[in-house]
């Protein structure tokens, strides 16, 4: 393909450069949606071309989804078993928005040959590998930026540092409630729990 803009691209077919226009619909690669296509015979044609591209994309796709995404079906994400109703048979990871159980989150770290890793790499989370913060200031940056992503999780989690004043923020319950609700907008039922017990708290 000629060096071309990714726009200039994708209205033209990747296999013999037809453009688009009223009696050609060019296709996307249902893959990766990079390249289109005039039709089945220019896909095929194509494909020892593409294919290298296309699973590096598909991969790249993958882990997009799987790394940025703020959504928690109640599993963990390494062992798959259900996680505890108890907030203490869990743990949020601020580096990649994880729920992770407390067996996976404190269990030792293996090599692919089956050694045991040494002491520094069990301060790496779990699931993304990235090693856990050195600071305060730190741990907020970790939490703004899956705040930023849209995570409710983190943004109940900030709540509970205003509410409590730690990491570095001021004890602040109006702060913090405002918080929660936001969280509970977001998606993060257990939030508006904490509402409710809060203004049950603030009446009494």
């Amino acid at each position: 393909m000629s060096n071309t803009s990714t726009s200039e691209a994708m209205s033209l077919c990747g296999n013999c450069g037809k453009g688009e226009d009223t009696s050609i619909n060019l296709k996307a690669c249902t893959a990766c949606k990079m390249v289109k296509y005039c039709n089945r015979e220019c896909q095929v044609a194509h494909r020892p071309q593409h294919k290298k591209e296309c699973k590096k994309r598909v991969k790249e796709l993958h882990d997009e989804k799987l790394f940025n995404s703020s959504h928690h079906n109640g599993d963990c994400p390494i062992c798959f078993v259900p996680l505890p109703t108890l907030k203490s048979g869990s743990r949020y990871m601020s580096c990649c928005g994880k729920i992770i159980c407390s067996g996976c989150s404190y269990a030792p770290v293996y090599d692919n040959q089956g050694n045991k890793v040494d002491n520094d790499k069990q301060n790496e989370c779990p699931f993304c590998r990235t090693l856990a913060p050195k600071s305060e200031k730190e741990t907020i940056k970790r939490l703004n930026k899956r705040i930023e992503a849209g995570d409710a999780i983190a943004v109940c989690t900030l709540g509970y540092y205003y509410r409590d004043g730690k990491c570095g923020m001021p004890r602040d319950y109006v702060k913090a409630l405002e918080l929660f609700h936001r969280a509970g907008e977001l998606g993060f039922a257990r939030a508006y729990s904490l509402l409710v017990m809060h203004t049950i708290m603030e009446e009494v």
